[in-house]
């Protein structure tokens, strides 16, 4: 892969054990099939009993998956992120990196394309930059 190698921390809470480590089986499986990607390091923490892991569920399960990937290019990377949903990423290489014209506009129109779902979901909507009068 010619792309950006990116570090990526993911996390799953839920009520019961088994499910958490299953979904996140699954989330990491599915990871190492999409195209334009080459997971290289997968390093996952046990699966904990935690109490108040988020609000309305006073006991529950969590555990953290760490997964270092290699990808063909910075739009894949950012299509992956908004896919995926990490709670952390960290570009690790390399240390430079060339991006065109044609990649930067398709990494961008991802993002927009993105927002635009959620905003048509009803988890956001149109930002208005300046309410306040000049």
């Amino acid at each position: 892969m010619d792309g950006p190698v990116v570090w990526m921390v993911f996390e799953a809470v839920g009520e019961e054990e088994d499910a958490v480590e299953e979904s996140m089986d699954e989330h990491v499986e599915t990871l190492k099939v999409e195209d334009g990607i080459e997971v290289k390091e997968v390093d996952r923490d046990d699966v904990k009993q935690m109490e108040d892991p988020h609000p309305g569920l006073e006991e529950g399960y969590s555990t953290v998956v760490e997964v270092t990937a290699g990808f063909d290019g910075f739009d894949t990377a950012i299509q992956t992120v908004l896919n995926y949903g990490p709670t952390y990423v960290q570009i690790q290489g390399p240390d430079q990196y060339n991006i065109g014209l044609g990649e930067a506009q398709e990494a961008m129109q991802k993002v927009a394309s993105t927002m635009h779902q959620y905003a048509q979901m009803g988890a956001g909507g149109v930002l208005v930059s300046n309410t306040e009068e000049t």
